[in-house]
């Protein structure tokens, strides 16, 4: 009995674009994002999904709902896939958020696991929800190939549980727009078989 996820990550948005921290914010694609969208859909109109999961926010509905195109099946709409709440930090870039909470940050990029963004979630918070949800969709598929449209954070947890790996690795685990990762579950084991896979965007 297993269970194949096929993790998937929302194209590029304006604030990826512009290095914006968004979270929970509801951003658009660019036009670079809805290519990667197109590419993305291309590279798995083959596989022989039986359900297809993504995040309430449109940068992942748009990418579900392209890549469902070539198999008709039901979206199901779920906002525990959402990305990390970044709370005060959402819509800021990088330097902005390094000159009011500079300390903060930094303990952001060495710890990360030590953090909780100011009225955002801590990588435990998000972890618990995804955690709860993953395990959710493996219970309601198995024999299956399932499609999970989502977000770097989400994604980041789910990887680094499945090889075995602590909080603190969060920036190893690179999760690119457009990038695909498969992970077969079979009882308590995972199994990583490609990991930010993005060869379908080589063009880009």
């Amino acid at each position: 009995m297993s269970t194949t996820l096929i993790l998937i990550r929302h194209g590029e948005t304006s604030y990826n674009r512009d290095r914006r921290y968004q979270g929970y914010r509801d951003t658009s694609l660019t036009r670079k994002g809805k290519r990667q969208t197109r590419e993305t859909a291309l590279r798995l109109r083959n596989e022989p999904l039986d359900a297809i999961y993504s995040s309430d926010l449109k940068r992942t509905r748009y990418m579900a709902e392209i890549i469902n195109s070539y198999h008709s099946l039901k979206i199901n709409i779920l906002p525990e896939l959402r990305e990390i709440d970044f709370g005060d930090w959402e819509g800021k870039t990088y330097n902005e958020i390094q000159r009011e909470w500079k300390g903060l940050l930094s303990g952001w990029e060495k710890e990360p696991s030590k953090i909780k963004i100011p009225n955002g979630e801590s990588i435990q918070e998000l972890a618990k929800r995804t955690r709860t949800i993953i395990k959710k969709i493996i219970s309601a598929h198995s024999n299956q190939k399932v499609a999970i449209i989502t977000h770097g954070g989400p994604i980041r947890i789910i990887l680094m549980d499945a090889l075995g790996l602590g909080a603190d690795n969060w920036w190893k685990t690179i999760t690119s727009n457009g990038g695909i990762s498969i992970i077969e579950y079979q009882s308590k084991r995972a199994e990583v078989l490609f990991q930010n896979d993005t060869s379908h965007l080589k063009n880009f």
